[in-house]
């Protein structure tokens, strides 16, 4: 059903200018017809995650050599980390709406750059529990008001209350799909 309310409205989108970019390359200047995408949800969304991923690399990006890898969702896990210490990888791979598999890995890059402890539990010696470095901790401090400047950057064009439409709605979104990762 939600494929037919998506492809019924990609018909409904008009065709326009909008709907064609100018490519340039090898000193040929062409236009790229992008079809039905423009009236899609889900092209819109990636192409604004694009823009956030880029103004978040922009400004944050001079300090990844102290972490590695500088990503949002790097940042989402450090943040949950500093407000949950000694959560467990099953809870935190819920939290960021991740499955484990996916998570590992940017929680060994993290471990491997000294930002994150973890621990094994004394009820189950399978089980990790995950924390803050003191290296972490200080990263983290830093970042915050770098993220505080890219989140008023992703939403400068907007009212207060479109921001405030624009969250509700994202959460509504992500929930109505089935993520766990909204409160």
């Amino acid at each position: 059903m939600a494929r037919s309310r998506t492809t019924a409205a990609a018909q409904k989108a008009p065709k326009t200018a909008a709907a064609n970019v100018t490519a340039r390359g090898n000193g040929i200047t062409r236009k790229i017809d992008r079809g039905p995408l423009p009236g899609y949800y889900g092209y819109n969304l990636r192409i604004a995650q694009v823009a956030v991923f880029e103004d978040f690399a922009r400004i944050v990006g001079r300090m990844a050599d102290r972490m590695g890898e500088l990503t949002p969702g790097r940042f989402s896990l450090l943040t949950l980390l500093k407000h949950n210490p000694g959560i467990n990888q099953t809870d935190l791979s819920r939290a960021v709406g991740l499955d484990k598999s996916t998570l590992t890995p940017a929680l060994d890059q993290l471990e491997r750059n000294g930002l994150i402890l973890r621990q094994r539990t004394a009820a189950d010696r399978r089980t990790y529990a995950l924390s803050l470095s003191e290296k972490g901790k200080a990263l983290l401090d830093d970042l915050n008001a770098k993220v505080l400047q890219h989140e008023r950057n992703i939403v400068a064009s907007l009212s207060p209350s479109e921001r405030a439409t624009l969250l509700r709605l994202l959460k509504k979104i992500a929930r109505s799909l089935g993520s766990g990762a909204v409160e």
